[in-house]
């Protein structure tokens, strides 16, 4: 038999919908929202103990799995309105993180852009446009633009190679966040 891995004890799998479950006991409705935030209900923000929890909790399981949120209240505060504005605020919530995921990713592929065309303008000068010389000024600013242009090179390649995929994974654990069904408990 195949060792369990450390996410496969830590949460429950729910056969019916194929998927695990993040459990999180709530006292109340209003434990998930934000005290801060004066908005209305359906647009407030989440708590970040609340968020933090179940980011953390996301991460355990891979990617490749989907996940429930199981939210077990106290019977003697059910309400089936305060059930419906949480769930608007978290699909809200989560909706908004992966719109400015996705204006971070833009203006990441635009500065990848940027430092791939700078890298190469700065190489270009300094292969073509400069000729051996005597005068130390032109020699540090020769080696210099040759500097520039592979640090430049290097965030292109650090931006493509590594940050895409951060962010690409960042993208797809909101993505499934936000996709997750959540369902509510009630405890005596």
């Amino acid at each position: 038999m195949r060792k369990k891995k450390y996410f496969q004890k830590i949460y429950k799998f729910d056969e019916t919908s194929k998927s695990y479950l993040i459990e999180v006991s709530l006292d109340d409705y209003d434990d998930v929202y934000d005290d801060w935030d004066p908005s209305p209900f359906k647009k407030r923000d989440i708590e970040d103990e609340f968020n933090d929890f179940i980011i953390n909790s996301s991460e355990d399981i891979p990617l490749n799995f989907n996940i429930n949120i199981v939210l077990y209240i106290p019977l003697n505060k059910k309400a089936p309105k305060k059930e419906t504005a949480l769930l608007s605020a978290y699909k809200n919530y989560y909706k908004y993180a992966l719109e400015k995921l996705n204006i971070s990713r833009l203006d990441l592929h635009k500065k990848t852009l940027y430092d791939f065309l700078f890298a190469v303008f700065l190489l270009t000068i300094g292969y073509f446009f400069f000729m051996e010389t005597e005068n130390i000024i032109l020699q540090v600013i020769h080696e210099g633009i040759f500097i520039g242009g592979w640090v430049f090179l290097w965030e292109f390649f650090t931006n493509v190679f590594m940050t895409t995929s951060k962010m690409h994974n960042k993208y797809r654990l909101y993505k499934r966040l936000y996709d997750a069904d959540i369902k509510f408990m009630y405890t005596e």
